[in-house]
């Protein structure tokens, strides 16, 4: 009789694994930080305007970047910080010229999935008065840092898992980057605070 095991199910069993102990992680922050104050913002009275996003590929930088382009240009926003998580080992070539935000990849995440670079820290740290997460999945270092964030007004797509992490959901009938970002601004200038 012999026993043998795949590779690639061995090493998702490892990433199941992790992320068990980083959701296990990530559910005990959420319940020290239920009894946040929660400051409503309208997107133009905001000074401070934190981004969370995951990057794929090239082009998925360059929305990134004009969005951020957007938000200081026609919005008037002064500081715009963002923090991208690009999960692959190996930092891409694009990467390089990050000048509109920080970054992070999985080489930079502790074992159960808790962001270590000192970019991320820093970025759960400030205080912003609204904080928009860009991501379409659930990524486990990037929810580690919107829980611990500082933020006073987060926003985040709707979805009834997403929930316990926002305080404002965009329910967006389109799942693509421009409509929910368009459609954000528009909530968001709407808000009276």
């Amino acid at each position: 009789m012999y026993f043998y095991i795949k590779t690639e199910p061995a090493l998702k069993f490892i990433d199941d694994i992790k992320d068990y102990f980083g959701k296990r992680q990530l559910n005990k922050m959420l319940a020290s930080h239920k009894a946040r104050n929660i400051l409503f913002c309208n997107l133009n009275n905001a000074k401070n305007v934190g981004l969370i996003a995951s990057i794929k590929n090239e082009d998925d930088y360059k929305k990134v970047q004009t969005f951020i382009k957007y938000l200081k240009g026609e919005i008037g926003v002064r500081n715009v910080e963002t923090i991208v998580f690009y999960n692959e080992k190996v930092e891409a070539s694009f990467l390089s010229s990050k000048l509109s935000f920080d970054f992070f990849t999985s080489e930079d995440v502790s074992w159960s999935r808790k962001p270590l670079k000192e970019a991320c820290i820093n970025f759960s740290e400030e205080k912003f008065d609204v904080l928009i997460d860009l991501t379409d999945e659930f990524i486990i270092p990037l929810r580690i840092i919107l829980v611990q964030s500082k933020a006073k007004f987060k926003v985040g797509k709707y979805s009834a898992e997403n929930e316990p992490y926002y305080d404002f959901m965009i329910d967006s009938e389109h799942n693509n980057f421009h409509q929910f970002t368009k459609e954000a601004v528009r909530y968001l200038t709407l808000i009276n605070g």
